[in-house]
């Protein structure tokens, strides 16, 4: 029975894997003590290890490529627009930072590997675990599949790298989580909660208020100074800043502007809250529900020959324009709007299709998916991971996953100046970020497993030691240079210290203690750092693996 179970696991592979993903989200979203969970990626592997004891399972290395390019992709479509909003803010101090910070990591990595003489297969795992890098997992197996060396060795150096990843992962993560909360910013002096609202203020870093538009809908009384009025005069009287979307009249809609408004009707409309108070002092009206029906916002992407008139023009025509700033939510000045900014309109645009042909261009919705985009760039990351170089005779390659990363970001910055285009929700690069690493994992583990128990005996006590050096001593070196010798205002070098390191706990952690307006001021440092820290660490285990092998 037991022999039939155990075969029927082997050869249904995913089957197994997605059981033990199943099983692995499950225990890596738990929180130990209320706060840390050691994430699903991980949680994937410790059972893979322990399911893929029944049997030798071959790894699917296209499931996996597949999934892993899908990840990175994702991960760099995601900040990509950002990118260039943070440089411009901090400039090029955040990158030199960053830079230092990975020079530092290779130079002690490499320095602890050749003292305590560790291998490729320990050294790969280690950067992987103690930097809390996952694909640098992908790179550095990519890379020992390329090594001059027998299948034995191979499967050795590859069985050894999830292990010594999987641990010195917790000290990676929650060492680190600690040392730049806690440890970090008493030594510049600081506390992040002060320290965050107030560079938030000189940088005007606010926190994004709700969307600032009411839709109401109001029973007119018999009354009602507004009775005899036309939804035209309505408009006029608000002075456009509330607009009457539609009326209905028993189980009739309509929203010609030459309507008069009759005792009974329903008034549906909309404007920004600050302007209703005059609405409100109006006698005979009751709010009530809004109907189903009433008409739906529309985002419209401003074109290169728009002009400021137009939206006059648009709200006379009964079309209210949302142009609610994307970082505060508060409305902004007309002439503050640029071609390719984004507004949204409520109303009958068909009354105005000349000028808004004229405005711009409707924007797609934010579930349509460019299938387009997120095809070329797995398959241009595919093409691009091809390039590298020779290190100690041993191919080294960008690799799928960084060259995803750069597809990522070169699509996301292109497609954020044409928003008219589909582009890739947010929905969609969230699960491909979790559940692609995490899929990529869980084949590593099920095909490693086998000599897990050898792995462990090799690697000893003393590979802890070393992951947590090299998890700690880039990030208190990054700090002494960054504040001594760039003169980094502190909160930003926390930012660039968490994005280096690729710390998305720590960074939740700090961007809490430092507030909404602080945390957003922290996050735009992050984002730099975080594309250095990506592409660097994700290289950093292919060239250990080169140099020590």
């Amino acid at each position: 029975m037991m022999d039939t179970i155990i075969r029927f696991m082997v050869n249904n592979q995913v089957f197994t894997l997605f059981v033990c993903m199943a099983l692995g989200f499950a225990i890596g979203n738990y929180k130990i003590g209320g706060k840390f969970n050691i994430g699903a990626t991980v949680g994937t592997l410790i059972v893979t290890l322990i399911v893929g004891q029944v049997g030798a399972f071959p790894r699917n290395e296209m499931l996996g490529t597949i999934f892993f390019g899908a990840f990175m992709f994702s991960v760099g479509y995601r900040i990509g627009p950002q990118l260039l909003v943070s440089l411009r803010l901090f400039g090029v101090r955040i990158v030199i930072a960053s830079l230092f910070w990975m020079v530092t990591a290779f130079l002690v990595g490499w320095g602890l590997f050749a003292a305590c003489h560790i291998g490729p297969g320990i050294a790969a795992g280690v950067i992987s675990g103690s930097l809390t890098q996952s694909a640098t997992v992908a790179s550095s197996l990519q890379t020992i599949g390329a090594l001059p060396v027998s299948h034995a060795v191979r499967m050795t150096y590859e069985a050894q790298l999830p292990v010594a990843y999987a641990l010195t992962y917790v000290f990676g993560t929650l060492g680190v989580i600690i040392f730049l909360r806690d440890l970090a910013p008493k030594m510049m002096g600081i506390t992040i909660e002060e320290r965050g609202p107030q560079m938030a203020r000189k940088y005007h870093f606010h926190a994004k208020n709700p969307n600032p538009t009411w839709r109401r809908t109001y029973q007119i009384a018999v009354d009602s100074p507004l009775v005899g009025k036309t939804i035209a005069e309505f408009n006029k009287w608000t002075n456009y800043h509330i607009i009457a979307l539609a009326v209905f009249h028993g189980h009739e809609m309509t929203d010609h502007l030459e309507y008069q408004i009759k005792p009974g009707d329903l008034v549906t409309v909309i404007g920004y809250a600050v302007h209703f108070d005059r609405l409100h002092q109006v006698r005979g009206i009751k709010e009530v529900l809004t109907p189903t029906n009433a008409p739906k916002e529309r985002k419209f992407v401003l074109g290169k020959k728009f002009k400021p008139v137009q939206l006059a023009i648009l709200r006379q025509h009964g079309v209210f324009i949302n142009i609610q700033d994307p970082i505060t939510g508060n409305e902004q000045l007309v002439n503050q709007l640029h071609p390719g900014d984004v507004i949204s309109l409520t109303g009958n645009t068909s009354r105005t299709a000349n000028i808004l042909h004229q405005l711009g261009r409707w924007a797609t919705t934010d579930q349509a998916i460019n299938y387009v985009l997120f095809s070329l760039g797995i398959g241009g990351a595919s093409l691009l991971g091809i390039i590298g170089l020779k290190l100690n005779g041993i191919p080294l390659q960008l690799g799928n996953g960084t060259a995803a990363l750069i597809m990522g970001l070169v699509l996301s910055s292109w497609i954020d100046r044409h928003r008219d285009y589909k582009s890739i929700p947010e929905t969609v690069t969230n699960f491909l970020q979790s559940f692609g690493l995490t899929l990529f994992v869980g084949t590593v583990g099920l095909q490693s497993a086998q000599a897990f128990t050898g792995a462990i005996k090799s690697l000893g006590f003393g590979v802890l030691i070393v992951g947590a050096v090299i998890s700690i001593a880039p990030h208190l070196l990054t700090l002494l240079f960054g504040r001594y010798v760039l003169r980094m205002e502190p909160l930003a070098l926390l930012g660039a210290l968490t994005g280096s390191g690729t710390i998305a706990a720590a960074m939740s952690e700090i961007s809490q203690k430092a507030g909404p307006e602080g945390g957003a001021y922290y996050a735009a440092a992050f984002t730099p750092a975080f594309v250095v820290g990506n592409i660097g660490i994700t290289l950093l285990g292919p060239i250990f693996v080169a140099l020590l092998s």
